[in-house]
């Protein structure tokens, strides 16, 4: 009879088994784990975002944020295996998740891997970003509270030096070829500038624009006496005779400034290779280059500037919205939590293998 009961309550009796078993593990067996936590936010000190975002929003657009971006880099640096050896040689963590201060269950092997225990590091932190407020979470648990809260100090305080060793990283590349730009634009003026003087040497000119226009005043100047002189011949002829000294003088001096004036004008722009014209065309092509290059090699020269700064510079800073804590009690496991999770777990796997087991025995009989 007893046997038979037996049988008929065995399910039960292993459902029973197995929610001792586990509450016993996580209960009583299972190690306490103790949860530090730090809330952190990244800002970018080179840019001005407030107006510009001001700006976008009004328009409907949202303004992308390097915040996100800053978070993701924090993440994969602090999970990463640089971090973990950092760690690992400060506070013994490859030799504590290998030893007996673990649990049976919840402890490394001694052969385990360098992944598995980089795995083992990652599952203990834990980094979320929130995006609407732009705040970072980090926590770490380890099982003594102590040692938690200086992991997490240790974590912080590199988190920014790598931040901006990345952006510098970034800088020193953009450096090079700003230099080199740099050295390029410098070349490119002082050629420039060597066309401009010995063209100007060659010419034995300082401006020809401002020979030309004192030509052109001279030509001025003559065509006026000229029509000066010739509307006084026309007078004097009236009641002088051709052949009189006056008007031979008149005459002679009306040719030689026609002649002077012509000469003139051939100079400005006549056929011959010096002509005013061709010169002061070429020499301000050769001016405009000059000045065209110059105001490179000065736009060149800030931005080289300005990234040497920024090489040097911090452009990201980390503010600590709230310090590592000591935690006072143990986070993981929930014990109640647990308790409870355990119990309608059991029971509801009971309850579909009873249910099982009925139907199974309704079709034998």
């Amino acid at each position: 009879m007893k046997n038979t009961n037996f049988k008929k309550n065995r399910i039960k009796y292993l459902f029973i088994f197995i929610f001792i078993i586990l509450n016993i593990y996580y209960l009583l067996i299972k190690t306490e784990l103790y949860e530090s936590r730090t809330a952190l936010i990244v800002r970018d000190m080179s840019q001005n975002t407030a107006g510009s975002s001001l700006g976008l929003s009004l328009l409907g657009i949202n303004e992308p944020s390097s915040q996100l971006q800053d978070s993701k880099i924090v993440e994969e640096y602090l999970k990463s295996l640089e971090v973990f050896k950092m760690l690992d040689e400060k506070f013994n963590l490859t030799q504590h998740y290998k030893s007996d201060d673990i649990d049976f269950i919840g402890r490394l092997s001694s052969d385990a891997t360098v992944e598995k225990v980089l795995e083992y590091y990652n599952n203990h932190l834990n980094v979320n970003y929130d995006e609407i407020s732009g705040i970072l979470n980090i926590s770490f648990s380890h099982i003594e509270p102590k040692r938690t809260q200086e992991i997490l100090e240790f974590l912080v305080e590199n988190v920014e030096f790598q931040i901006n060793e990345f952006n510098r990283i970034k800088a020193k590349k953009e450096l090079e070829f700003v230099q080199k730009e740099f050295l390029a634009a410098k070349k490119k003026m002082e050629d420039s500038s060597k066309k401009l003087e010995d063209y100007q040497n060659k010419h034995l000119l300082l401006d020809p624009s401002t020979q030309a226009s004192s030509s052109n005043s001279i030509l001025s100047q003559l065509d006026s006496q000229i029509t000066k002189k010739t509307i006084e011949y026309s007078t004097k002829k009236n009641y002088l005779n051709t052949n009189s000294y006056e008007l031979l003088s008149l005459k002679n001096e009306i040719n030689e400034m026609k002649a002077s004036m012509k000469n003139l004008k051939g100079k400005l722009s006549g056929n011959q290779d010096n002509r005013l014209n061709k010169v002061l065309f070429a020499y301000e092509k050769l001016k405009l280059q000059s000045e065209f290059d110059t105001e490179v090699y000065k736009n060149v020269l800030i931005q080289l500037e300005t990234t040497k700064i920024d090489v040097m510079k911090n452009n990201k800073t980390l503010s600590i919205l709230s310090k590592a804590n000591l935690p006072d009690g143990y986070t993981y496991p929930d014990k109640p939590k647990v308790f409870v999770t355990i119990l309608i777990l059991t029971l509801l796997l009971y309850g579909i293998f009873a249910m099982l087991g009925s139907i199974i025995r309704d079709h034998k009989e």
